[in-house]
């Protein structure tokens, strides 16, 4: 078993993982020594950690981290992964897009995959069944567009996401806006799934991030979600990088 942190723009995750199996994980805001120390002391078989992060995260952490365990990566552009990358710009690659296509081709092993990542932002990412990363396409997040729409506008107020599927048909301005972001985003989503479906044969469809529950029930498309996808994915990347010091 290994440990696993995955820090993004809101919150972070620290997880214990077992190859496919996520054992336990927890969310904080803030994630400190003291934290890491919870999950060490409970789990004393741990091999290794990993740590991903989209944001700047003290050096107290992988400092600790390195104390605790004989191997332990940051990871970053240079890391190997378990997937040939064909990605035009790898340093631009969001780490958070790298490790939730390792995830699913881990959990969908030789078989064309779309990742959708619902979180701040939308990613799509197609991985092949021969274990390409390929790209994909990057959209703003269902609470940035109620945002932005009022930000960037004179009147339009800023509006909650409805929790229920607001009418095709907006008849008050409300309606209209919620109509507009929400059924707007799952024409988006299923029309990228459309597509690349004619594209990708027997495309799988896997679906995560802090916003996957509040579209899983609206997509038209069949798709598995996954919300531990990401960890799933780290943990993979460190088994990776382990076997290859062996």
């Amino acid at each position: 078993m290994n440990l696993v942190l995955d820090l993004g723009n809101t919150y972070g995750k620290i997880a214990v993982c077992d190859h496919k199996k996520v054992v336990e994980a927890a969310t904080y805001e803030k994630i400190t020594s003291r934290e890491i120390s919870y999950f060490h002391i409970r789990y004393s078989g741990l091999k290794g950690a990993i740590i991903s992060s989209v944001v700047n995260y003290s050096r107290e952490i992988i400092d600790y981290l390195n104390m605790l365990y004989e191997t332990c990566i940051e990871l970053n552009h240079s890391t190997p992964i378990p997937l040939e990358n064909k990605y035009n710009t790898p340093d631009t690659l969001g780490y958070d897009r790298i490790a939730a296509a390792v995830g699913a081709y881990t959990i969908c092993p030789g078989k064309n995959v779309l990742v959708i990542d619902a979180g701040t932002a939308i990613t799509y990412d197609i991985v092949t069944s021969r274990g390409e990363f390929l790209g994909g396409n990057i959209s703003q997040g269902v609470d940035i567009r109620f945002k932005s729409l009022n930000k960037y506008t004179n009147r339009l107020p800023h509006l909650e996401r409805p929790e229920e599927l607001p009418p095709l048909v907006g008849s008050t301005t409300r309606e209209a806006i919620q109509s507009g972001i929400v059924n707007g985003l799952l024409f988006e989503m299923d029309g990228f799934i459309g597509a690349l479906s004619k594209l990708y044969p027997k495309l799988q469809v896997v679906l995560t991030g802090g916003d996957a529950k509040y579209f899983v029930g609206k997509l038209k498309n069949s798709i598995f979600v996954d919300p531990n996808l990401n960890l799933i994915g780290l943990n993979r990347i460190l088994e990776h990088n382990a076997q290859r010091e062996i």
